[in-house]
């Protein structure tokens, strides 16, 4: 979901692998286990990766499948990007049902691109059924920001080294939060030309569902959805048990979200998401964009699914017992790491001078995240009154999940913009710059790695958690079931 409204709300990320009781009968559960059954067949299994795969390797095996395959596969350009990318959809089937799945529409979100490389593979079995459905494959929504991120891709897959070639655009800058809406009377949203290219794939297609794969950092996998019923949502988190991903139990970290079911959110609506911030005093444009997939494809009353997995899992983030800290002070110390992290940014950026133009996408990010952060501040500082002890849980969220992010991501990205203009024009002063930032990185990066780097799930179960959610929606569709 977007990362500013995650950040504002800051809600604690919970995990434990626990599936949803639904009270069924016996009839029931051998119904979910039927179509349980039938996802795992369509799905096949999923080879052992050490990598993501790379914007051009992805095309590769595209361009591969499709010369195997000319009768079933299509490519088609839907557009390009800002920097000239193609934006390309991979089409398989004829049904009358058009399913569009999204990679990458955040650039530091890989999973969903070898989600996509393994449904291609799958799909073009020769005796593989489509489910009565045409599939749409966006490959990549925003290859120019993948590109950016491509340095970490092949591992080491820890968190000092997924931050050293981290990127993130600023919000404005990313595609599926660009969609044109109108909200109050006011026109809201600046597509970008990537955001073109999906308004004019589901103007087309009018689908019947949307499939938009994210990953997130550190905790659980958890699900958004537009609609389904208990037996749907009991499916999804089945997939996250059976493959020992810890289910997040936390609040949704979209605004305005409701809960379905546990660790199952409602997606909801540019407007949800406004009202819900607008009544915590946050000005809800600058910090969503625009419309989403959902407001877009609302016309032709498609149905959304958002599948949010982990990268990293700790245990301690669900701890209990009580700390010897008040929650309080647990915040006061958050907002205080927040500020000193916008003084140190800001700082940065000044020394520059005339060198910070706006042309580099790692300051336009470390910009807009200023306000975030001091935003994050003033709303950690007005949860300070609380006197209860706070949990190890809350104390390790707060110190090594939230703040520990904050701190890799904008040290990792400060690092790469100076790189950037040393390239430039080198000079001893910028140089001076580097080192310093340097420093402070690394002590950040031996705090986490010596007290947080987080267990690494293995990508593969990613994958198969991503790619079961999509064809149990499908299998859905075909039957004539909500989701």
């Amino acid at each position: 979901m977007h990362e500013l409204a995650r950040r504002r709300l800051f809600a604690l990320i919970a995990a434990g692998v626990a599936a949803a009781s639904t009270g069924c009968g016996r009839g029931d559960e051998e119904d979910k286990v039927r179509v349980l059954d039938e996802v795992a067949e369509i799905v096949g299994p999923v080879e052992r990766m050490d990598s993501f795969p790379t914007v051009d390797e992805l095309n590769r095996f595209v361009d591969g499948l499709a010369a195997a395959h000319p009768d079933v596969v299509t490519v088609e350009e839907i557009g390009r990007s800002r920097g000239g990318d193609p934006i390309r959809e991979v089409r398989i089937g004829s049904g009358q049902r058009h399913l569009v799945v999204l990679g990458n529409p955040h650039p530091n979100e890989p999973i969903g691109m070898a989600t996509i490389q393994h449904l291609l593979h799958r799909l073009t079995r020769g005796d593989m059924d489509t489910l009565g459905a045409t599939w749409h494959f966006v490959l990549c929504v925003d290859p120019d920001g993948t590109r950016l991120n491509e340095g970490w891709f092949a591992g080491p897959m820890t968190r000092t080294a997924v931050a050293r070639d981290f990127y993130r655009p600023a919000g404005s800058e990313q595609p599926e939060w660009c969609f044109p809406i109108t909200w109050q009377g006011t026109e809201v949203g600046v597509p970008l030309p990537e955001t073109k290219a999906l308004m004019a794939l589901i103007d087309r297609t009018r689908p019947a569902l949307i499939a938009s794969l994210h990953n997130g950092d550190f905790g659980g996998g958890f699900f958004y959805t537009t609609g389904g019923d208990a037996e749907y949502y009991a499916t999804l988190t089945r997939l996250l048990a059976d493959a020992n991903v810890p289910l997040y139990q936390g609040e949704p970290d979209a605004p305005g979200a409701k809960s379905w079911a546990p660790g199952v959110f409602e997606l909801p609506t540019f407007a949800q998401m406004a009202d819900a911030l607008v009544a915590v005093g946050v000005d809800p444009v600058p910090s969503i964009g625009g419309g989403g997939s959902r407001d877009y494809s609302a016309a032709y009353g498609t149905a959304v699914l958002v599948i949010e997995l982990p990268l990293w899992g700790d245990p301690r983030i669900t701890d209990p017992a009580a700390s010897d800290r008040s929650v309080g002070s647990v915040m006061r110390a958050a907002a205080t790491a927040c500020r000193e992290l916008v003084e140190l940014v800001a700082g940065v950026l000044d020394r520059l001078g005339d060198r910070a133009t706006g042309r580099s996408p790692f300051e336009r990010s470390l910009r807009a995240g200023l306000t975030d952060l001091l935003d994050l501040a003033a709303a950690k500082d007005a949860a300070a009154d609380q006197e209860r002890a706070a949990t190890r849980g809350e104390v390790f969220t707060e110190e090594y999940v939230w703040t520990g992010l904050h701190r890799l991501r904008s040290g990792g990205m400060l690092l790469r913009l100076l790189d950037e203009e040393m390239r430039r024009d080198p000079s001893p002063e910028l140089a001076a710059e580097r080192t310093r930032v340097a420093a402070i990185f690394e002590g950040w990066s031996a705090d986490i790695e010596r007290n947080a780097p987080g267990r690494s799930v293995p990508l593969d179960r990613l994958v198969a958690i991503q790619a079961g959610a999509i064809v149990a929606a499908a299998t859905r569709l075909r039957d004539g079931l909500p989701i």
